[in-house]
């Protein structure tokens, strides 16, 4: 049933209050924004950490970094491989550049690009700010600090989880007293699982089970579970074994403890103030003045002249695009699809036409004429396509007369998403499951669409496509399902298998040497 009478869990003020830390954090530890090297060794000041204010400072940077699995080259990267969005060159040479994510969307990227750098650096400054702060708490006073550390090997914990979906074979790194020339050498895809495993049933018991003002934002009892139920609906991908049923109780679990609900309209999920939603189970805080460094998607959706449909402070980039066939994916009643996307004939905030002034005068490459009309189809090509095409991205909140930065959280776990991994994982175990049918037509039903009669694979992963867009999961679903290679209208051929994990770069082979490439690329 849907359920959402309750009481508000954080109001505006609060969310001031974590960005106040946020700052509070830069100005008590030095931090190093150059993610091309990550330091294993390197203890702060002897000063700091000597009040318990600078002790929740301290844990709160590790929190902090968990901001870069929502940037540019993170997310993106993610969702352009998986055939979500992407970014087309436009005619003229925009968002062309040197032809990156035209390989990103069409499967042959190279070890080289600068994205996999990034975020490989990125995800081990985020485990590299965990290791520093635990080992900073257990000499001071482990016992103390147990449920801080439970915390804090739960957030490294999931930054593995990421770097197993996507390289597989990665060093495993939970110590900072190491010598200044330690090179970490490649772990097994299967010693990874079991250490994310076992990092998250050894400290589950430390976890707070409250969901409230003072939990939002922070690694729980249900981050955990919720981690461990993204690791076991993906063990057969990760392992070759799968665990269907450790998945299915992990979720059951969640659902039980009726902490969490289905908001009665989705949308409602992804508004500026969305930190009262019955459905986080794991946030990462953005506001749009203190984090606009990673959160800028009507900027990088909208076209130039849609800053006067929105009034915006700031001129929108014209680049993300949802894929055509993506955007197929829903019926035209499903509520989702007029929440997530913008198409159609544009207007100006008084309700005159949008006039692109720029427009292409070649009628095969723009038949519309200067008016701006978002097009869900894509005339000439994925280098070259014109600057109208491609219905945009408006699924968080795009506020009027605000900067073109968002101030909706990001909800790294969701509750609809636990019930669509249980219901997945019922059906692996029986294709008749009447639960499973029901946990998904809970969230059609929501949206407005007929409910299904029976469930097969591919209404799973579609619907989970539809519900979760954006949201950083389509890629291992892909996967999981075996899909992720197959042909889509801007990738018309059926990519190679080992593209299924990501590259190591040179930068990184060259900085550690003991690393061991994955397969299908040259070292």
């Amino acid at each position: 049933m849907l359920n959402n009478n309750r009481l508000v869990r954080k109001t505006h003020l609060k969310k001031i209050q974590v960005f106040a830390i946020v700052l509070a954090i830069i100005a008590i530890y030095p931090s190093c924004t150059n993610l091309d090297e990550v330091y294993y060794s390197q203890l702060g000041s002897d000063n700091f950490l000597k009040t318990d204010e600078e002790v929740t400072a301290a844990v709160g940077a590790a929190y902090s970094s968990l901001k870069f699995f929502n940037s540019f080259g993170n997310l993106f990267t993610l969702i352009e491989t998986s055939g979500e969005a992407g970014l087309p060159g436009r005619t003229g040479g925009d968002w062309l550049g040197d032809g990156l994510h035209v390989r990103l969307i069409q499967h042959t990227w190279t070890k080289d690009e600068g994205n996999f750098s990034e975020v490989w650096s990125g995800y081990y400054a985020g485990v590299n700010d965990c290791n520093r702060i635990i080992y900073q708490l257990e000499n001071l006073n482990a016992d103390k600090y147990r449920s801080y550390i439970a915390e804090l090997k739960t957030i490294r914990a999931l930054w593995y989880l990421w770097l197993i979906d996507e390289w597989g074979n990665v060093p495993i790194i939970q110590k900072y007293d190491v010598p200044s020339d330690y090179l970490p050498k490649t772990n097994t895809r299967l010693e990874v699982y079991n250490f994310i495993e076992k990092e998250l049933t050894d400290n589950i018991a430390y976890l707070s089970k409250e969901n409230d003002a003072s939990t939002y934002g922070r690694a729980t009892y249900w981050t955990a579970k919720s981690i461990l139920a993204k690791l076991y609906l993906n063990a057969e991908v990760y392992t070759g074994t799968p665990q269907w049923q450790k998945a299915a109780d992990a979720c059951e679990e969640i659902i039980k403890s009726t902490k969490f609900s289905l908001m009665d309209d989705d949308s409602q999920n992804f508004i500026a103030q969305n930190q009262n939603s019955t459905e986080a189970i794991f946030a990462i805080p953005y506001d749009a003045v203190h984090t606009e460094w990673t959160n800028f998607l009507p900027l990088i959706t909208l076209h130039y002249a849609s800053q006067q449909t929105f009034k915006l402070k700031n001129q929108p980039w014209n680049g993300l695009s949802v894929q055509t066939d993506f955007f197929n994916l829903y019926e035209d009643k499903d509520k989702r699809k007029s929440d997530n996307f913008l198409w159609g004939p544009q207007y100006t905030y008084e309700g005159a036409p949008l006039v692109d002034m720029g427009y292409e005068k070649d009628t095969t490459l723009d038949p519309d004429g200067p008016q701006i009309i978002f097009t869900p189809t894509f005339t000439g090509t994925v280098s070259a396509t014109a600057r109208q095409c491609g219905a945009r991205v408006k699924k968080w909140e795009i506020e009027i007369g605000g900067t073109g930065h968002t101030n909706s959280d990001f909800f790294v776990f969701r509750y609809t998403d636990i019930l669509m991994t249980r219901a997945e994982a019922l059906w692996r175990l029986d294709p008749s499951s009447a639960e499973a049918l029901e946990l998904i037509n809970q969230i059609r039903t929501r949206s407005n669409v007929d409910p299904f009669k029976t469930l097969t694979a591919q209404e799973i992963l579609d619907e989970r496509g539809r519900e979760l867009f954006m949201e950083g999961w389509r890629r291992s679903d892909l996967i999981r399902f075996d899909k992720y290679n197959d042909p889509t209208i801007w990738k018309p051929y059926k990519s190679e298998s080992f593209r299924k994990l990501f590259p190591i770069s040179s930068k990184q082979l060259d900085a550690n040497p003991t690393l061991t490439q994955n397969p299908g690329y040259s070292k």
